[in-house]
């Protein structure tokens, strides 16, 4: 089991290699075929120092797939991204499903500028590959969550795997995933602004969000927790005092900093599964300003 400063740890050397990364890609043809030719990028595990301990890492070499658009583009759009659905018809080396249908996002264009203002160097292509990071250390720290939990909380929520595409007609940079079927929630948002539960199954979604703020000792904070079911995408990794420059800044636009944890703090109502996890009360261990 991972501890909190093997997290940051492995985050820290995820964050060089997504920006040795970008600088670093090449491009890879494929033949024509039904759809669009695009390049995939994933990350891959190493062993480390023992069996149970490994280090993600970016291959340069893209695989490539064809894939065909499903949906009008701007018809699934949100505030940050827009979104297309996508058929898979071919792939390299089972880099992609065949016949399955995937979620293809790309960072809003007013997003891009707002957010170079203050980040000039970051391209659109830092931008998704910092999404990126931000769905991976979700699913790092909700891997720890779910060792640990108790017998008594049953569910196992899980993040979606995101990887890199580069789409070749247009030269744009972006994220794809798996398309989730079914009723998509929303559990809470990037404010600490959360629902009324009323199942075990969203007190222990609202408990996560609990449990990475102390994990991390107070460094980080997961929330935009949506998703079907038990299956997650999306999240904010919210970053205390994440503001100082580009290279500090580890993860993207929907990180609110202090704002986002003072907030959360205020919003959060302990339920049963916080008290399984031995959390403490937020109020009484913060002074809100």
């Amino acid at each position: 089991m991972l501890c909190c400063k093997c997290v940051v740890v492995v985050l820290a050397m995820e964050r060089n290699n997504l920006m040795r990364l970008a600088h670093t890609i090449p491009f890879t043809p494929v033949s024509i075929m039904a759809g669009e030719e695009v390049s995939v990028y994933t990350l891959e595990e190493v062993e480390a120092a023992g069996p149970e301990s490994s280090i993600p890492y970016w291959s340069s070499k893209g695989l490539s797939a064809v894939l065909q658009p499903l949906s009008s583009e701007g018809c699934l759009d949100g505030g940050l991204r827009r979104a297309m659905l996508v058929l898979c018809t071919w792939a390299e080396r089972d880099v992609l499903r065949v016949g399955c249908v995937y979620l293809v996002k790309a960072i809003q264009p007013d997003v891009v500028c707002t957010w170079q203002r203050v980040f000039h160097s970051d391209t659109t292509l830092q931008l998704c590959l910092r999404e990126i990071q931000q769905q991976r250390a979700a699913q790092k720290l909700m891997h720890v969550f779910n060792q640990v939990k108790p017998e008594n909380m049953p569910h196992s929520p899980r993040f979606l795997d995101m990887s890199l595409l580069h789409w070749h007609s247009d030269g744009q940079w972006l994220t794809i995933e798996r398309n989730m079927t079914g009723d998509f929630r929303k559990y809470n948002n990037n404010t600490g602004e959360e629902i009324a539960p009323c199942c075990g199954m969203e007190e222990t979604l609202l408990a996560f969000s609990h449990w990475t703020y102390q994990y991390s000792c107070r460094e980080l904070l997961v929330l935009d927790l949506q998703g079907v079911g038990l299956e997650l995408t999306d999240p904010s990794v919210i970053r205390a005092e994440d503001t100082s420059s580009s290279d500090d800044m580890v993860f993207g636009p929907s990180n609110l900093g202090d704002a986002a944890i003072h907030s959360f703090v205020i919003k959060h109502t302990c339920n049963s599964c916080c008290e399984n996890l031995g959390l403490s009360d937020l109020l009484g261990c913060f002074q809100i300003p």
